[in-house]
């Protein structure tokens, strides 16, 4: 019987054959020697035509060594069927499957040494013990390199269902209400349970929960530096000028906070917002002391609720919601928005007017019922919209009153976030341009993070 010759899964195995079907032993010589290396496996890459680095793979994890993984880890006596499922950017999905038991098995990058693997296992557990969300459950993992595969992996519950994005069309708007309504349901647990800081929570016997205070211009000195790297390393005159006017941004940004964000007065509340010092950006970032700073009150949100992780079954009824990897606890104002498949520019509370072309007699496919097309989901969408607000009401008055009320910082937000972001800083640089311009008698400024939902 031939083996699979998958290349994900790097030279050819015999452990499983086309079928999925394990066919023989073991070889543990077949398995690549780990290495102490951290960066092992892992290259930065940067396309020419863009200023983002992205991490690739250099070395592929093996059949083999997964199931040699899984023998040591879980149960060296089952017998394990694996078979690759999914490429991500910073991990590679496998189906795994023994005894009737079918499982998820994620292998990552190590973009985050330990951090990312930890905080996605105890951000799983927090939601599954304090919501009714539901989620992966995690059954093992290892946030070291040191198992056969070489890489860090978590081993969860696989969640049956399809990607709302597929099925969209199909399910009918009362199960998307009802999925939105369990959502704001998450959202209102959220909020009451709050913590103090913002960044990622990790599991009690790792560590520390990283929660640091709110420091906007610690985050814009960090970007500043980024940006001046990339500065001296561009060679071409086009790219040295974006990264010239993104510099510029910073500064201006950094000129706006007070309009945003009013300092306190010197307070031992921890939920207060933190007193700025006047590093420069060629200082030593871990030297800065943040004992002393009071916290941001935050809330664990996660901010990728898209439709492609939404997974549904056929009838639309929410089977799980996943990609929490890089989930952390947000500043209240930034965490009180609608859930990213929420997200619009505007709203259509009409219904749109059929056009004739849909009609019996003319079902051809053009521009005019393609446009029909977006029209109406744009109002189906405007109605959940409003079904989320209304839950929001009833279940969390006051995460409402964050939504309408703490806008402009949101858009603060926004601009940081995009400020070194080559398809949004200038639209960052318009608004901050209307915000320079704008005084309190004045009329609200847009919005800019409405504006980057486009």
């Amino acid at each position: 019987m031939q083996p699979n010759i998958d290349s994900l899964f790097g030279d050819p195995v015999e452990s499983i054959n086309d079928d999925g079907d394990k066919v023989g032993p073991l070889d543990s010589a077949d398995i690549p020697p780990h290495h102490d290396d951290p960066a092992y496996g892992l290259q930065w890459t940067r396309d020419d035509s863009s200023f983002p680095v992205r991490p690739e793979w250099t070395v592929e994890p093996t059949v083999d060594s997964i199931i040699l993984t899984l023998q040591k880890f879980v149960d060296p006596d089952k017998e394990y069927i694996v078979q690759h499922y999914w490429n991500g950017l910073y991990s590679k999905i496998y189906r795994v499957s023994y005894d009737g038991i079918r499982l998820i098995l994620k292998v990552s990058l190590p973009v985050c040494p330990k951090s990312m693997t930890e905080s996605e296992v105890a951000t799983l557990r927090w939601i599954d013990e304090n919501t009714r969300l539901p989620v992966p459950k995690v059954r093992h993992y290892d946030s070291s390199r040191n198992n056969p595969i070489g890489f860090e992996w978590v081993l969860m519950d696989r969640i049956d269902g399809s990607p709302l994005s597929q099925c969209w069309e199909s399910i009918t708007q009362g199960a998307k209400e009802r999925i939105v309504k369990q959502i704001a349901e998450y959202a209102a647990i959220s909020f009451t349970r709050q913590f103090k800081g913002i960044g990622n929570i990790y599991p009690s016997e790792s560590h520390q929960s990283d929660l640091q205070p709110r420091w906007t211009k610690y985050r814009l000195r960090l970007i500043s530096a980024e940006l001046r790297l990339r500065l001296d390393e561009a060679t071409d005159e086009d790219h040295r000028k974006t990264i010239s006017s993104m510099l510029n941004l910073v500064d201006r940004l950094r000129e706006l906070e007070d309009k945003f964000f009013t300092a306190p007065r010197p307070s031992n509340d921890s939920a207060q917002p933190v007193y700025e010092d006047e590093s420069t950006d060629e200082e030593d970032i871990e030297t800065i002391d943040k004992s002393n700073k009071p916290y941001e009150p935050t809330m664990l949100w996660h901010d990728d609720i898209s439709l492609d992780n939404i997974l549904v079954d056929e009838n639309g009824i929410l089977m799980g919601i996943i990609g929490w990897s890089c989930v952390s606890c947000l500043p209240i104002y930034e965490a009180c928005q609608f859930p990213a498949f929420l997200h619009q520019s505007w709203d259509r509370p009409l219904e749109p007017l059929t056009p004739y072309s849909v009609t019996r007699a003319h079902l051809n496919i053009n521009e005019e019922v393609r446009s029909y097309g977006i029209k109406l989901r744009q109002h189906h969408l405007t109605l959940l919209r409003q079904v989320f607000i209304g839950e929001m009401m009833q279940k969390c008055q006051e995460w409402v009153d964050v939504f309408y009320n703490q806008k402009h910082r949101r858009d603060y937000e926004a601009a940081v976030q995009n400020c070194d972001n080559e398809f949004a800083y200038k639209i960052v640089e318009e608004w901050v341009g209307a915000a320079e311009e704008r005084s309190d008698s004045d009329k609200p400024l847009w919005s800019l993070h409405v504006r980057l939902m486009r």
